[in-house]
């Protein structure tokens, strides 16, 4: 049949640009099948279960853990903390939360993910939708990495994070960064992230940071990184990745928001 066609959308109100018409869950399901974590190149990952790929993967949320304050918010805990990843994948963090002595939960809508994390990492992942799953103890940590810009209503995500969060819990968010002061616009049409339909939601600082604290969340912590300059030309790149890091103009942000009690 003929190929759906989705447009960028800006929200006159907040300035949030997301796809119009919104991906239906039929469009979503056509795009995490198996291929978008074995073989696909240009969207998805070309063997996400792969050593390199994950060995990649956790050096960049170790990092992106350590600039939101990890270290400070565990000691703070004083005792095993429980956390939950949403859209886990194959579940590397729920593995690094685990080997640091957390109480570490998952949940992904990919079977193929899920599978692997559960048969061959031993972890406790859930194959299901986040909205529909209840949990009957409370969370110290919710994270998100590079998830929320998937999610057909983010702000329904949000309010059910604020109610499995306990008390001064926290929330971390990676997500691309829209926006002006941004390597992001360098490219125009062709930045890295605009992959439709897979990407719906393209946030600025501002817009997150509003849809937070109008949702009972105080935002602690805020970093940027990547530049998107191409792999080839090496030195210009960490050149660049270092001046998105140190000058917040990054293509991609990092949050941690702790919840207010009401």
């Amino acid at each position: 049949g003929r190929k759906k066609q989705f447009f960028l959308h800006q929200c006159r109100k907040c300035r949030v640009e997301f796809l119009f018409p919104i991906p239906s869950d039929e469009d979503l399901n056509d795009c995490y099948g198996e291929s978008y974590f074995a073989s696909r190149t240009d969207r998805g990952y070309n063997n996400y279960f792969s050593a390199d790929v994950r060995n990649e993967i956790e050096r960049v949320f170790r990092l992106n853990i350590k600039d939101l304050g990890f270290n400070e918010f565990s000691k703070v805990l004083r005792k095993t903390g429980k956390s939950l990843d949403i859209g886990c994948a194959a579940g590397y963090f729920v593995n690094y939360m685990k080997n640091t002595g957390w109480d570490a939960h998952g949940i992904d809508v990919s079977k193929p993910c899920t599978e692997f994390a559960v048969n061959d990492l031993k972890l406790n992942v859930k194959n299901a939708g986040y909205l529909e799953t209840e949990y009957e103890n409370k969370f110290n940590l919710i994270s998100m990495w590079a998830t929320i810009e998937h999610l057909q209503n983010p702000e329904k995500f949000i309010q059910k994070i604020y109610n499995d969060l306990d008390n001064d819990g926290c929330l971390y968010i990676s997500t691309c960064r829209s926006g002006i002061f941004n390597f992001k616009i360098f490219f125009s049409q062709k930045w890295r992230y605009y992959n439709f339909p897979e990407h719906i939601f393209f946030f600025t600082k501002k817009n997150l940071v509003r849809l937070l604290t109008k949702n009972g969340f105080k935002v602690i912590k805020y970093k940027t990184y990547g530049s998107g300059i191409n792999v080839k030309h090496k030195r210009l790149k960490i050149l660049c990745d270092f001046a998105a890091k140190k000058l917040y103009s990054g293509d991609m942000m990092l949050l941690a928001a702790q919840k207010i009690r009401k």
